[in-house]
């Protein structure tokens, strides 16, 4: 972990953190590309309702990893701080 990295992302607050990194890089990231998979493999006759079910569950799953991922970031980040001291 880049310590200065962290805190530049830190400085800019939990809630943003969860919403940039987890709601829209993962949630509906996820939600896209799992949208396309399951058309290809499973094509459903009502195109819309798989992904538009998928952009409200995948992007709360972001929010669980938006908390997880700053969770482990800030017990990683502290850790690496008291070694320093």
């Amino acid at each position: 972990m880049n310590i200065e990295k962290w805190e530049k992302i830190r400085s800019k607050g939990k809630k943003r953190f969860i919403w940039v990194t987890g709601v829209l890089g993962w949630g509906v990231t996820t939600a896209v590309i799992w949208s396309i998979i399951m058309e290809l493999y499973q094509p459903s006759t009502d195109i819309w309702i798989r992904p538009l079910i998928a952009l409200i569950i995948f992007p709360i799953g972001g929010v669980a990893f938006g908390h997880l991922t700053w969770k482990y970031s800030e017990e990683k980040y502290a850790a690496l701080k008291n070694e320093k001291i």
